[in-house]
């Protein structure tokens, strides 16, 4: 399996080449790129200020349970696939994206939106 970031004209025209020369029934997928590494800790950084700071729901709330509050807020908010349901124990589970799989693009949103949420609880607290 090869895997090519278009990034510049030689990485394309290796690209085609792979293309012109793979077997028939080989599947060519084109994605946008995924979240960074930057994105990534922009993030958690905004899910451990909220952890240390401001609690849900009267509790003070984990790291881990900051960004799973603010991706099911976020794919509410952009109108994303976020569905809940009874589990195997009856209990509810919520099916959301992960953030490993988003675009870089959809990172960005769910940064901006993490960022704008984290705003409005230090000015109603400030």
């Amino acid at each position: 399996m090869s895997k090519y970031i278009l990034s510049h004209q030689q990485a394309r025209l290796r690209a085609k080449e792979a293309i012109d020369s793979a077997p028939d029934g080989h599947i060519v997928t084109i994605l946008p790129p995924k979240r960074n590494l930057e994105q990534n800790a922009k993030f958690h950084a905004i899910c451990h200020e909220l952890a240390h700071k401001y609690p849900y729901a009267g509790v003070t709330r984990s790291i881990s349970d900051w960004k799973v509050l603010l991706v099911s807020a976020h794919c509410v908010a952009t109108g994303a696939d976020n569905h809940t349901l009874v589990g195997l124990e009856s209990e509810p589970v919520v099916l959301r994206e992960s953030t490993a799989e988003m675009s870089k693009d959809r990172m960005c949103s769910l940064i901006e939106y993490a960022q704008c949420y984290l705003a409005m609880k230090g000015s109603a607290n400030g």
